[in-house]
């Protein structure tokens, strides 16, 4: 295999195993990131890294030079991704790129005016193949961040969620309908909402916790005014404490509650579940 398949986030949760899959499959892999040195230093040598921040069009170049499917992530964080986004899209097809599958959120289709949108929309524009990936909350949230701090120091977590059912899904199964959807055939045009095997509220995912652990813990629900205090105090700037509050207004009204069968579809596996997912992560609310 001469061409190469890039990997935006090399080093993140979903990037960094898309790499690791990719590698282990006996595909090329250079791996997009700040900092290549350390990402080479703490890999096993099985993908190339070269410097990339999609701030800086400079660094595109390099990182496409030969290649020719890309997965991309772009600053999911950011309101206004698309900036960014959109000259990387136009660079890969100026670069030769064939096929792009790329990272959004689930019922992006749904928001016009989203910046994920608007990047689906170019890409889908531009001329390349594309696989779109909407997957729901991500299973890690409940291990990391502030809420896996406030389990492990109090046995509580506190989310404006009221009583509403998400079903998350683990990481690592995003990762693997990626990496098959980069390698594998059938997915060019697609658009797969990702989601775990059953929804949960978080009540139900309190007990779970509780039953894995052995500890008791508990789900504390808040309304939008105490959210923006309790998110203000653990240091979020203003302007994410009201995307964060514009997230779980949809999450209440139910948006993240369906679950797809589209895993089973691209993997011909189920998804993770949350019980599995918290036993195998127990040690994170230790």
């Amino acid at each position: 295999m001469t061409s190469k398949i890039l990997v935006l986030g090399a080093t993140g949760t979903v990037g960094g195993e898309v790499a690791s899959l990719l590698a282990r499959k006996g595909f090329a892999v250079r791996g997009a990131t700040r900092d290549p040195v350390a990402a080479a230093a703490r890999s096993a040598g099985a993908a190339e890294y070269v410097e990339f921040d999609l701030e800086r069009p400079a660094t595109f170049g390099a990182a496409l030079a030969g290649v020719d499917r890309a997965f991309l992530i772009a600053l999911p964080g950011d309101e206004h991704s698309d900036r960014v986004a959109l000259p990387l899209i136009d660079a890969m097809k100026a670069s030769g790129v064939r096929h792009v599958v790329n990272l959004t959120a689930m019922g992006t289709e749904m928001r016009e005016d989203f910046a994920l949108r608007k990047i689906e929309l170019h890409l889908e524009a531009s001329g390349l193949e594309f696989t779109h990936l909407r997957p729901n909350w991500f299973m890690q949230v409940i291990a990391s961040g502030s809420v896996g701090t406030s389990i492990r120091a109090t046995g509580t977590f506190m989310l404006p969620a009221a009583e509403a059912r998400i079903s998350y899904i683990d990481a690592r199964d995003v990762s693997a309908v990626a990496a098959e959807a980069l390698c594998g055939t059938g997915h060019a045009g697609r658009a797969y909402t990702l989601t775990g095997p059953t929804a949960l509220d978080h009540h139900e995912v309190a007990t779970v916790l509780s039953e894995v652990t052995g500890r008791p813990i508990r789900y504390v629900p808040l309304d939008e005014a105490q959210a923006r205090t309790t998110l203000g105090q653990a240091g979020f700037p203003p302007e994410w404490v009201e995307r964060l509050i514009t997230f779980y207004r949809l999450i209440r009204a139910g948006l993240c509650a369906p679950v797809s069968p589209d895993v089973v579809a691209v993997l011909g596996r189920p998804p993770s579940g949350f019980r599995q997912f918290a036993v195998e992560h127990a040690s994170a609310w230790a």
